[in-house]
């Protein structure tokens, strides 16, 4: 039997409220009960007033009749493993955990010691159970589902009477790629005991449970996520959906307005083998005929915008409409400066590409340079001198190289000559140079240059225009040769990458280049598996620090708000610990 397909809306326009506005809140809170005797905090404040209105009394009992759960679905195959290491942690502890899905079912429960499970038994707090503020309140699974974030409820924080010896902290997990709520994990325990000391490792579970739900995904899926997140972004209000055999993504426009027999429609077209990027094609869709726009993601996926304001439109030879790239936000900014006026920073790690960016917008006069590196050599004085000459020299711009090595005295002299210069000066540095912060800020430009680990997703088009630039038009890399450099760390960048093509164009003999072309060092990845966006995000954000800090894990442990337990572990994960700083 083939899998139905799923379709996730993403709509975040606010809900209203469960049973609508049948009593306003201020009456609520001055009204039954005491002000004493009412939750200080908001959140919960505002949980009481929707469990007032959903016509549960404080002395209410559970109102719950367990179901038939799918203990296979995606949520619970993901947090499996995580689950089963929360299990061992909380071994004859006095605390339990608790997964629900996104409607308040529990899916699965783990408790330190018999008794609490039998207890939990009790209450109802059983597998099949929905726990949503209609039926039980106030709570730790039931609050995070309506508010979307995490949540301590303290004892008497409950609405029910027979929950308040317990307290809980709840936290709301969303899928990474839809952003999408799938469901909630709660730690609770008896009111003598603090949850508190738990929410680290309750976090960690969190991210790692949402890690695990995007890797659940196919490379196409993943593809078409992030083609339909970039759509989105640029169409607010227009209906996007977004299909391929057994997934499909609407925004709140597409949700709102569109059946399912519009989806399944797309989904057909989606299929069709001579539909591509940039045709315009006529759909009746439930709501009329519609100019629909496509952006073809793979061979079954693609992205349809309905076009609204062009109803009746005939269909119109297909233009070129791709997923943006950061190479296409580079180019774009580097566009933009060279049309603007006044001075321009371009930042980036070394071998991403400062110094021929700068040269380019400065004119590629290779004479107008000066290195703040030069400094040491030279001296202040004299380097200070060949600063203000070039900026009296009659021309456009000149370049400042590595203005983040300059002591404090030269930046002095630097932020001098840039206010009184009638030339342009493009500047280079590092990455996140608080020191230069002055400087920066008489810059109107600012170009952040993106690493080469960013950019992992063009890398095929990189070496493309790299094999170009040398000739090589009619050489390819092999997918195997493309597939070991994408697991490369490449610390130098575009730099590194570009002797390592001219290194396998030197060895190739003949045909494409493969594995065996390439540099020794570089035949085996650094990483045993690619890493998902997460993980990927996660891996930039632990090397830089530790780059910043020169390695010392006690201080990026410090800076990233992290045990050195955790960075350890991470480190470890990521395969951070071979790298050396």
């Amino acid at each position: 039997m083939p899998r139905r397909a799923k379709i996730h809306s993403l709509n975040t326009e606010p809900r209203p409220g469960l049973l609508g506005n049948r009593m306003p809140y201020q009456d609520f809170v001055s009204a039954d009960m005491p002000e004493d005797d009412l939750p200080v905090d908001s959140d919960i404040r505002q949980s009481w007033y929707r469990s007032t209105l959903a016509g549960l009394t404080p002395g209410s009992q559970i109102a719950t009749e367990p179901a038939t759960m799918n203990l296979q679905s995606r949520l619970v195959r993901a947090a499996t493993p995580i689950l089963q290491g929360l299990e061992n942690q909380l071994h004859g502890s006095n605390f339990g955990v608790l997964l629900a899905d996104n409607e308040g079912f529990i899916l699965h429960r783990t408790f330190g010691t018999p008794k609490l499970a039998a207890a939990s038994d009790r209450l109802g707090v059983v597998v099949g159970a929905q726990f949503t503020e209609q039926t039980s309140g106030t709570n730790a699974v039931s609050t995070p589902i309506e508010t979307r974030r995490s949540v301590f409820v303290l004892g008497e924080q409950h609405f029910l009477e027979c929950l308040r010896d317990q307290i809980c902290f709840g936290l709301p997990i969303f899928h990474p790629g839809t952003r999408r709520l799938e469901g909630v994990i709660n730690i609770m325990g008896p009111s003598r005991e603090s949850p508190a000391l738990m929410k680290p490792v309750l976090t960690t579970a969190v991210w790692e449970i949402q890690q695990r739900l995007l890797n659940t995904y196919s490379d196409a899926q993943v593809a078409l996520l992030l083609a339909f997140r970039a759509t989105c972004d640029s169409h607010r209000r227009m209906p996007v959906v977004a299909v391929e055999p057994n997934e499909t993504f609407t925004n709140g426009a597409a949700a709102m307005e569109l059946q399912s027999s519009d989806f399944t429609m797309l989904r057909e077209f989606a299929a069709r083998s001579g539909l591509d990027s940039g045709d315009r094609v006529l759909v009746d869709l439930s709501i009329g005929q519609q100019a629909v726009l496509v952006e073809r993601v793979s061979e079954q996926g693609a992205v349809f915008r309905i076009m609204r304001d062009e109803e009746g439109t005939e269909a119109v030879p297909r233009a070129s409409v791709r997923h943006r790239t950061l190479g296409d936000e580079l180019a774009d900014a580097v566009a933009r400066a060279r049309a603007g006026t006044g001075h321009v920073l371009v930042r980036g790690e070394p071998g991403s590409g400062r110094t021929s960016t700068a040269r380019e917008l400065a004119g590629g006069d290779v004479d107008l340079v000066i290195d703040g590196r030069d400094a040491i050599v030279m001296g202040p004085k004299a380097w200070a001198v060949k600063l203000r000459r070039l900026a009296e020299r009659p021309v456009d711009g000149f370049v400042v190289e590595s203005v983040d090595l300059l002591d404090a005295r030269l930046l002095g002299v630097l932020y001098d000559v840039m206010e009184r210069t009638s030339s342009r000066m493009i500047l280079t540095c590092d990455p996140d140079t608080d020191a230069i912060a002055r400087v920066a800020a008489l810059c109107r430009s600012v170009i952040e240059l993106p690493t080469l680990r960013q950019r992992r997703s063009e890398l095929p088009a990189i070496l493309t225009k790299l094999l170009a630039a040398r000739g090589a038009k009619d050489v390819r890399f092999a997918t195997t040769a493309v597939a070991t450099l994408a697991g490369q760390d490449w610390p130098g960048n575009l730099k590194e990458l570009q002797v390592v093509v001219d290194e396998a164009l030197a060895s190739r003999s003949a045909g494409d280049i493969t594995v065996a072309d390439l540099p020794d060092r570089y035949r085996t990845p650094v990483r045993k598996r690619n890493l998902g966006l997460l993980e990927q995000a996660e891996f930039d954000t632990i090397r830089k620090v530790l780059t910043q800090v020169r390695g010392n894990k006690v201080q990026a442990a410090q800076l990233l708000g992290i045990s050195r337990s955790t960075l350890y572990s991470r480190m470890r994960a990521l395969g951070l610990q071979s790298i050396s700083y």
